[in-house]
């Protein structure tokens, strides 16, 4: 099993309002077609989709019901796009909206499994990415990002691989790219620059490294590598 998460920096263009890198998406699409690699779940990030929207209506504060569907229909329409470029190079996509099957009880993300296990059988790739989900213990609609939703589905498929493509080559430590990181070098990782509602890179890498997920991220273009086992990026890790 494969969980690849694909960032919202490197599918489109945050300086500008909903706009996807074409280009970039239909390499992603023709690499995993080329590669074949097996079971694989795909995420991707909002980007300008949908950051925006939780931007203007405040949505990571209170709950704006207007703003909330925007927001979801927005990553939507980005979901679709990916979608059709997977179709486009014969692959199965399974779009699987957070908004409509993820909810979060007790502080934990709950979704329903069997959907995703079932569409794998079938010989899907589920696409997912971050949404407007229901926070059962907030009472009220909250963002929950891509890389939550990509190391909760790695800790319950019990994923071999996982992978967060970035626009970057990986984590600087100091300003010097890192082949591994661990929690001592999370100090040394600088903030991201721009619209970034989850946190950026130094929030990416504490959510792996809270989770006990190892992963790589790595930049985008090396995705070819990453799906035929090369060391690409920086590896996060507690232990190795």
């Amino acid at each position: 099993m494969i969980v690849i998460k694909v960032g919202g920096s490197a599918v489109t263009d945050k300086s500008s309002f909903k706009k996807p890198k074409l280009e970039v998406i239909d390499k992603i699409a023709k690499d995993i077609a080329d590669i074949r690699p097996g079971r694989l779940i795909l995420v991707h990030g909002a980007g300008s989709f949908g950051h925006p929207f939780v931007v203007k209506y405040r949505l990571k504060e209170v709950e704006d019901i207007y703003g909330v569907v925007q927001a979801h229909l927005s990553c939507k329409e980005l979901n679709r796009i990916i979608c059709e470029f997977l179709l486009k190079y014969g692959l199965k996509p399974y779009p699987i909206h957070p908004f409509l099957t993820f909810r979060i009880e007790n502080g934990k993300i709950n979704f329903d499994r069997f959907l995703i296990e079932n569409a794998l059988k079938k010989g899907f790739i589920p696409v997912l990415h971050g949404d407007m989900v229901y926070n059962m213990d907030l009472n009220r609609f909250v963002v929950l990002s891509g890389d939550d939703i990509t190391l909760e589905l790695a800790r319950i498929f019990k994923a071999e691989k996982v992978g967060f493509a970035t626009d970057v080559d990986g984590v600087y430590v100091d300003g010097v790219l890192a082949k591994v990181v661990t929690s001592k070098d999370l100090e040394k990782i600088g903030f991201s620059k721009g619209i970034d509602v989850t946190g950026g890179m130094r929030g990416k890498v504490e959510k792996i490294l809270r989770s006990s997920v190892k992963a790589r991220i790595f930049n985008v273009s090396k995705l070819r590598d990453f799906l035929t086992c090369k060391d690409v990026g920086t590896l996060i890790a507690e232990k190795l």
